[in-house]
């Protein structure tokens, strides 16, 4: 095969864009569980603040590909069957859900009590005060971590051709395999693996640069 890198670069294009969705679904999956386990955290009930805690430690404790690999074989055993892509981005979204967690709640707890104190002076409503005082300025310090994490996320989707999604990193792998297996003596590994590595890289600097131009807008 002498012309090789047209089919594979068309192959690899189609895997972007599978990696790049799966991305895309995980983030919302992940921002949504941040959320609420930012909003346990400051739940003034004690269990609901031992569920949102138990869920971080938990999943930030395990590697993300063992939750990849449970959700996978463990859905299908208790009725939920899913497919590779669907089991992919559950257990990605519920591992970022813990980090992302981590990163509102943190920004959450570093407004000083006596900002809501203030609020509630003025005639503020608590809930007025957490809208219009709180998450404001928890939002300004929350967003560059935020979007770092996003980097993260897409670094892991490379995870998930472990469980049979065709990803970019798992098409590349099976057009290697193919080009050696046609008997031309050369898989043109290096060459694959550098494309692909150079897509990663570039998605994951244009959300490193962008979390670094939020941060001087806001000056956080």
């Amino acid at each position: 095969m002498t012309n090789w890198v047209w089919p594979v670069t068309l192959y690899l294009g189609k895997s972007l864009l599978v990696t790049l969705w799966i991305s895309l679904l995980t983030v919302i999956l992940a921002t949504i569980l941040g959320l609420l386990i930012a909003a346990l955290s400051q739940s003034t009930l004690t269990f609901a603040r031992f569920v949102g805690r138990l869920y971080v430690e938990l999943f930030r404790g395990v590697p993300s590909l063992m939750i990849l690999l449970f959700v996978f074989f463990a859905l299908p055993q208790i009725g939920l069957r899913t497919g590779p892509l669907t089991a992919a981005i559950i257990g990605l979204g519920l591992w970022g859900g813990a980090n992302i967690g981590e990163v509102f709640r943190g920004a959450l707890d570093s407004i000083p009590h006596r900002q809501e104190q203030g609020a509630r002076a003025l005639g503020l409503s608590a809930t007025e005060a957490l809208v219009f005082v709180i998450l404001p300025q928890a939002f300004r310090r929350a967003l560059p971590p935020y979007v770092g994490q996003l980097t993260v996320l897409v670094q892991a989707s490379a995870l998930t051709s472990v469980v049979g999604v065709s990803d970019l990193l798992g098409s590349a792998r099976q057009m290697i395999e193919r080009l050696a297996y046609v008997g031309t003596g050369d898989s043109h590994a290096i060459e694959i693996y550098l494309g692909v590595l150079s897509i990663f890289f570039v998605i994951c600097y244009a959300l490193s640069g962008l979390a670094s131009i939020i941060e001087r807008c806001l000056r956080v």
